[in-house]
């Protein structure tokens, strides 16, 4: 009888770490897998419209020297309307003209403030109407305060 009931203890012992872990676990491995898949998706539609627009790099026409500092005042301009309003200090924007195909001027907006303000920020950059595309944000947790860094880019007309 003993056997019998240490057999049946065994059993539903395995029952419940089957039922309790192994099917949790696999659930886990399964929508890892689907993320990962559509990360990978991602960046390979990424990488068809990185190679898409290097290809239309050489024949894109270079830029005046007065519609590149344009271009530039106009980004910085984006990045100080991200800011308006909304309480984050340390504010640190600097924007340049890029002489690559396809991009007006390249930009870098850091700011210190609370997790909401900064992504109130990083989601005004984030509109269309903003005129900017976001290549980079990260937003970085410290002691007390948050830390965003943006870097963007504005296109070209026609790009």
């Amino acid at each position: 009888m003993t056997r019998r009931s240490f057999g049946l203890a065994l059993l539903v012992a395995a029952a419940v770490i089957h039922v309790g872990v192994t099917l949790p676990a696999r659930r886990a491995r399964d929508e890892a897998r689907e993320a990962f898949a559509r990360k990978r998706e991602e960046r390979e539609r990424l990488r068809a419209d990185v190679a898409r627009l290097e290809r239309r790099a050489p024949t894109a026409r270079t830029q005046a020297p007065g519609e590149a500092t344009a271009a530039a005042r106009a980004l910085r301009q984006s990045l100080l309307r991200a800011t308006r309003g909304l309480p984050v200090r340390e504010v640190q924007i600097a924007a340049q003209a890029d002489p690559r195909a396809g991009v007006a001027a390249r930009g870098r907006l850091t700011a210190a403030g609370t997790q909401a303000n900064l992504l109130r920020v990083a989601g005004r950059l984030a509109e269309p109407a903003s005129g900017v595309v976001l290549e980079l944000v990260r937003l970085i947790a410290g002691p007390g305060t948050h830390r965003l860094e943006v870097e963007t880019i504005s296109l070209r007309a026609g790009s």
